[in-house]
């Protein structure tokens, strides 16, 4: 649901963020970031067994595919990291941070960094549950999404406007009209604005999420096709 208006979007474009299958009981009971570790601790061994979740990893997988070869390695991860570093927002200190999240987290999900370490889109994806359903993982494997904000915060206000979000998805690989309808949905109060901790917890909630209805399935452009 929008709050404003959007710009006409191409009927092609809008079937991609169509969703046909109902949403289940299990999904919304832990659909948000904000989950206690009660809720965490009942449905840790259930997570991403939906086609929905598992099409939102095949979505996430082609980003960082970036040769488009279907297989990632370390250097896909660098690469784009370096892109968002070159964009010359991010201070030298968050930058050095950035390229230390990014290595532990490679390391800690796929392994040793080395050019024969390559991972298919069924190794991603069992890697990927395997992160959701483990307690400690789960808090920590998206560590890396504060400094994408502080990257294509331009200005560095705290908050980015659509321009800075055309800004993320470019560095993505997305297009222009897809980052508009990503934003819009994401901006729930309609304020053309979105702060760090909105910018974190709908890029998480993308990886966390089973419901179909919410809104953090735009976050990284339109979910590929089943």
């Amino acid at each position: 649901m929008f709050l404003t208006p959007l710009p006409q979007i191409n009927p092609v474009l809008a079937r991609h963020y169509s969703s046909k299958s109902a949403k289940t009981h299990h999904a919304r009971k832990y659909q948000s970031s904000s989950e206690s570790d009660s809720d965490l601790d009942e449905w840790l061994g259930r997570r991403g067994n939906t086609d929905f979740w598992r099409r939102k990893m095949r979505t996430f997988h082609a980003i960082l595919d970036l040769n488009k070869d279907g297989v990632i390695s370390f250097d896909d991860f660098k690469l784009l990291a370096d892109r968002f570093v070159d964009l010359g927002h991010m201070s030298e200190k968050h930058t050095k941070e950035f390229y230390h999240v990014i290595q532990d987290l490679w390391e800690k999900q796929f392994g040793e960094i080395s050019p024969y370490n390559l991972v298919p889109i069924q190794k991603f994806m069992e890697n990927m549950h395997h992160v959701l359903n483990d307690r400690v993982l789960v808090r920590r494997a998206h560590s890396f999404l504060p400094y994408l904000f502080k990257a294509v915060d331009k200005d560095r206000s705290g908050e980015i406007s659509v321009e800075e979000f055309k800004l993320f998805f470019d560095v993505l690989g997305l297009e222009e009209q897809d980052a508009i309808v990503a934003f819009r949905a994401i901006d729930s109060n309609a304020d053309g604005k979105i702060n760090s901790k909105e910018f974190v917890k709908h890029g998480r909630d993308f990886f966390l999420s089973e419901d179909e209805e919410n809104l953090s399935k735009y976050f990284w452009g339109p979910l590929v096709h089943h």
